[in-house]
């Protein structure tokens, strides 16, 4: 999972034009390079000239003041675009934005920081050791381990994007996607009470438009009914697309019938123990420190009138909205 190129932890340059571009990419294996081109359009001519297309178009966005340009970085982009350059281009501009807009969000996504480190710690969020037949990269989620006297939605939020930003880079991940399985069994009342509606709806347009991320699956485990109408409510948030690739189960074994028992933590009926998984991505978290605090330096000039500002300080939901909910409908 975690053995990767050395160049993969050297800090990147954020010179909008820098003089030289940095175009390292791990070649794929076979698998990965027929998952490329079978889903995503890739090839050596369509990669190059799409890096060079996103460059010039950094170059010459008036508002960016500073962006990586480093190929790893925008493959991220166009890979989960599928090589569209118009959406890859959008997806870029509105992730500068959320990093601008919510910097409480973004910014010090350091697994050193004492409350972050806490949370890794905990076994509340973490990427599993091995990727399925499908060559996806699993997260898992054991919703008990979060103290709401400790942490906020905040930190919820933060412990997410550390994972996604650790991982982006990785050719596996940006070609295969991810797979998110959430055992919400132990949520508490005390722990829905952090979430706030807007919450939900500023999170979801992000998953929605300004996320480089391949998400494949959302698995839901023994969803307690107390969560229904928030779940629902994160739903009708969500793009169609996202939404169809929404799992519940009412237990393991209906989980199990979609993802690989053996991939799961030992103590979820798995091989591997939580304890390793967590250890080991707290050590990839640390070689990446100075990268991930890099990215810190990204920034974009949002005016008050940009769309983006208006989206985000727009915090009014839709009359009737919870009234039209899609019931959500459990395995």
């Amino acid at each position: 999972m975690y053995e990767v190129e050395s160049s993969y932890f050297s800090v990147p340059s954020i010179e909008k034009s820098p003089a030289k571009y940095d175009d390292r990419i791990p070649e794929l294996n076979n698998f990965y390079k027929k998952i490329a081109q079978e889903q995503l359009r890739e090839d050596d001519s369509i990669r190059e000239h799409s890096l060079q297309q996103m460059r010039d178009w950094i170059a010459k966005n008036p508002c960016i003041k500073k962006c990586r340009t480093d190929a790893a970085f925008l493959l991220r982009y166009l890979r989960s675009k599928k090589y569209c350059f118009n959406t890859s281009v959008e997806t870029l501009e509105r992730s500068l934005v959320g990093r601008v807009l919510r910097p409480n969000w973004f910014k010090n996504l350091d697994v050193q920081d004492t409350e972050l480190g806490a949370l890794v710690e905990s076994g509340y969020l973490f990427p599993l050791m091995e990727r399925d037949s499908q060559g996806r990269t699993l997260i898992f989620n054991d919703t008990a381990q979060l103290d709401p006297t400790k942490f906020t939605a905040g930190h919820v939020t933060r412990i997410h994007l550390l994972i996604t930003e650790s991982l982006y880079d990785m050719p596996e991940v940006q070609v295969g996607g991810l797979v998110m399985v959430y055992d919400v069994s132990g949520m508490t009342l005390a722990q829905l009470s952090l979430v706030s509606l807007n919450d939900i709806r500023l999170l979801a347009g992000y998953l929605n438009n300004g996320t480089p991320m391949r998400i494949q699956e959302f698995h839901f485990v023994n969803t307690p009914i107390a969560t229904l109408t928030i779940a629902n409510f994160a739903l009708q948030m969500l793009s169609e697309k996202l939404r169809e690739r929404v799992f519940c189960h009412k237990n393991w074994d209906e989980l199990y019938l979609k993802v690989d028992k053996n991939l799961l933590p030992k103590e979820f009926g798995g091989k591997t123990p939580k304890a390793d998984s967590i250890a080991a991505f707290k050590q990839h978290c640390i070689k990446l420190r100075d990268k991930l605090n890099n990215n810190d330096l990204m920034n974009i000039e949002v005016s008050k009138d940009s769309k983006y500002w208006k989206e985000t300080h727009d915090t009014e939901l839709e009359s009737g909205a919870i009234g039209s909910f899609r019931q959500l409908v459990v395995d």
